[in-house]
Parts: C-alpha cells; structure tokens; sequence
C-alpha cells in the first residue's frame, strides 16, 4: 500500500487546498479511482503545475517522475527524491534506471505518475504514446487512470509570461484494467491509451468555448511562432497585450480569449496558434531539405548560458555566445569562456545531428541535448525561440534515420 510522505501530509490540506482554489481546479470522475495502489497514473502535460493539481486532488501520494535535471539540485534533490519519493528521468531517451524505480515502487503497492510525452505541450496538442511506452505499461500489468486535464494550458501556455484567469478541469477519463490489456499486442494497447489520452485543446475549445481572460495574453508568445505565414521569416514574430505582430512585413493578428486568431489583412490565415505551429514546422523543414551545407535556415540567436554536465554537476561554459542552426548542426559562437569543454579549444563549436542522441526543453525554456557522452544545456534570451531548433533535429533526415533503425 502507498505511503505518503509526511511533508505530502501537511501540504496536501494546506498548500494544496489552497492552490486548487486560486487555480479553480474541479474534478470528474475521481470516484472511479482504484482505491489503492499499485497503478500508474497517466495525463497530458500542458501545465507547470499539472503534478502539482493532481496530486493535491487525490487521496493517496503519487510518486511523480520528473526530469533528471530537476535532481541536479541539491535541495531539489532531497526534495524531490528522498522527502516525496520522485523518480529522475532524462528527457528524450530511455534510462533503464528509471524503469527499474518505476518498478520497485509498484511492486511496494504504490502509485507512480508520469505524463508519457516527457514534456509541456507547447500548442495545447499531445503526442501519442508509442510502442515502448505501451510495452512498459504490458509489463507492469498493474492498472493506467488515464486522466485528461482541460483547461490548463489555456490557464498559463508553456510560452506565456502571464497566467490567465479561467477554469480547469481534472477529469479521469478511463481506467484501463490489465485484463483489458491481457493477450494484446503493444501496438493495441498503445490504441487503448491514446484513445483516452491523446488531447486537443484547440478542440477542446471548438466544443467548449472557455474564456481564459488575461490583458498580456499574447505575451512570451515569439517563443512558439518562430516564422510569419505571410512573409516567411524567421524570429520576426512579436506578442503585446492580445497582438502578435511581424516586425518584418508589419501584419496583425488579434489572440481572442478563446485563443483563436483573428486577421483583417489576411483571409487565409491559420484561425489557431496550432495550425501555426504546424505551418512553421513545414516551412522550416522545406527551408532545410532546400539549404546548402553552410547556410543558416534562420538568423543568429544571442545565447546568455551554455553549460556541460560532469559528475552530475553543471559547469558554467560561457554566458555570451551566438547559437545558430544548420541543416545537420548547432553551431555555437562563443565570445568569452568560462570553461573549456572536452569537444573544442576554441570560439566555435560544432555539435552535428548525427552524434546528438537525445534533446530536450527544460525549465526556462533551456535547450538540453546529449551529445556522445556528455550532456548540454544551451539557453538564449527570452524574446527567442528555442523551440526551432529542437523542431528542426527532430524534423531533420539524421533523426528520421535514427528512429528508422
């Protein structure tokens, strides 16, 4: 049976009371949530809080997995692992590690949750679960409370600087029982979990009509829209207050409460961030498969922290560099070090496509990739996005070979 901590115990009542409340957090279907453990609990990630809600709203104490960088922190490291039972997890790639942790906590009857995708949304669209996911789930052979969390990402986008005011749901949508998985192979179970777990909100919304209210709801929002529909540019895009903005060609497009976008100048325009944010995704992938080996697909971006991972400590590289992106390659100019690291001697730095085995966005939108046996850990300023250039390794022909191996 589950234990909870003795911290969960006295934040559950009192912080946790109090944040279902300032959040206007409700829940659905709680009733139908076994009433001990072991089981896994499953939902969309579009929240900093997403955990946070939910674990405030159940009964019992669920161990969360959490990124791994997370456990660099020594406070956060006895915070999170020893005092609340969290399971380290390094984002983009499998670690046996974590699945064995996984394992010794349902075997000891306890919850574990997880949120499959790995990371945020960044549009409010999911990612369905894939084959190793699904065969993970065949071999614990304990129950999956599948639970879809509407409205948190119209609450505070991953982008956004500002929360806005507007309710949120935590609704379990289904409870898949082993038995139900019993005999199938993990192409069907993986069925089974993403007909339940796989969310829109821009189809939430279509069917809904929630306002999530805010005067800077478009704020922070150059960080998802990295190229502009009319005039193809990259880093050009803008928000203030309910605008976003090309700062090349000048057009406008007006963010409603309902986030759907609105545009006098421009009659075929996307009508959601998230038709935008596939838009873009193409349009940079064209660029690319287009692009010479030397040429830039978009303009310089200025990068004020670029650290390595050694010994499970993060070491300082420089504060003031360059990033850019080629077709096959990050390409980091450095104008001062703090320290050396073991790949280059000098200002410039080369990390190819071929030899990054995973990447990631973390806290403050850090751009976090392991390259041969080291881990990186690249942020720029805070009116650029990073997202283009996870978007584009994971669009490029190297990564699609990878996965086709």
């Amino acid at each position: 049976m589950s234990k909870t901590p003795l911290l969960i115990s006295i934040i559950r009542p009192t912080y946790g009371k109090w944040l279902l409340k300032h959040y206007n957090v409700s829940t659905q279907n709680f009733e139908s949530i076994p009433e001990e453990g072991p089981f896994l609990v499953f939902g969309n990630h579009t929240h900093l809080y997403d955990p946070f809600f939910i674990s405030s709203a159940f009964d019992q104490h669920i161990n969360w997995v959490a990124g791994a960088y997370l456990f660099k922190n020594k406070i956060l490291n006895y915070l999170l692992g020893t005092l609340i039972g969290g399971i380290s997890k390094q984002q983009g790639k499998s670690d046996l590690h974590t699945i064995t942790q996984i394992k010794n906590k349902l075997k000891k009857g306890e919850i574990v949750g997880l949120f499959p995708e790995g990371t945020r949304s960044w549009d409010g669209e999911s990612i369905p679960i894939n084959d190793a996911t699904a065969k993970l789930v065949r071999i614990f052979n304990v129950p999956v409370v599948i639970i879809q969390i509407d409205g948190a990402y119209g609450s505070k986008p991953r982008w956004a600087r500002k929360r806005r005011k507007g309710p949120i749901v935590l609704r379990v949508v289904k409870v898949v029982d082993p038995v139900e998985m019993a005999g199938k192979k993990v192409k069907e179970i993986a069925e089974i979990i993403n007909e339940s777990l796989v969310y829109s909100y821009e189809q939430w919304q279509k069917e809904n009509s929630v306002p999530f209210t805010s005067p800077v709801r478009s704020e922070g929002i150059e960080k998802l829209l990295y190229a502009c529909p009319n005039c193809k540019q990259f880093s050009t895009i803008s928000g203030k207050k309910d605008r976003i903005r090309c700062t090349a060609c000048g057009f406008e497009w007006k963010l409603d409460e309902l986030d759907r976008l609105h545009s006098r100048q421009q009659p075929d325009h996307p009508d959601s961030l998230s038709q935008w944010h596939r838009w873009e995704i193409d349009h940079m992938k064209q660029i690319a498969e287009s692009s010479s080996c030397d040429q830039p697909i978009f303009p310089a971006d200025q990068g004020i922290l670029f650290q390595i991972s050694k010994r499970k400590r993060l070491l300082m590289v420089s504060k003031d560099f360059t990033l850019e992106a080629m077709y096959d390659r990050f390409v980091l100019k450095m104008n001062s070090f703090k320290r050396h690291i073991p790949i280059a001697e000098n200002e410039c730095v080369e990390f190819l496509f071929d030899g990054i085995s995973s990447i990631a966005i973390n806290a403050k939108s850090t751009l976090e990739f392991s390259y041969k046996e080291h881990i990186y850990r690249v942020r720029v300023r805070e009116n650029q996005s990073v997202l283009k250039y996870m978007e584009l390794y994971q669009n490029s022909n190297h990564q699609s070979l990878k996965e086709s191996m």
